[in-house]
């Protein structure tokens, strides 16, 4: 295993059980991270509907995206699309609430995906040389 294929499987793991325990921790206590999560949205334009909507799913598309990526592969590459879905959607959501720290933290998750599939391509590159 060369030192790209070792980068693939850091990030490959670190993101994966990050987002999968972002999803397995908030499933059993759906309601009060619902509640919670939501109470910070109460000032923006987002209609509550929308909002708990969003909030009701997110843990399980967290959790989605977690399995995805540590089961490798071509699966990883879904789990990785799903992830930075995922954050795009809560930049929106935090960039609305004016929480720019949050939307930092977040960026931050960004680069890890995005970085994260571009180091697909070159493992995928590297495996035919």
């Amino acid at each position: 295993m060369n030192n790209n294929q070792l980068a693939q499987l850091v990030i490959r793991i670190g993101l994966g059980i990050n987002m999968l325990m972002h999803g397995l921790v908030r499933i059993p206590k759906l309601g009060a991270f619902v509640s919670k999560t939501a109470a910070g949205f109460s000032q923006t334009i987002l209609p509550p509907i929308l909002t708990n909507g969003f909030l009701y799913t997110l843990p399980f598309l967290e959790f989605a995206s977690g399995v995805l990526i540590l089961l490798g592969g071509q699966f990883s590459r879904w789990g990785y699309v799903l992830g930075g879905a995922i954050i795009a959607m809560l930049l929106f959501g935090t960039t609305l609430k004016e929480d720019w720290a949050g939307a930092g933290n977040q960026m931050i998750y960004v680069i890890a995906f995005y970085l994260a599939l571009r180091s697909l391509n070159d493992s995928s590159r590297n495996r035919y040389r």
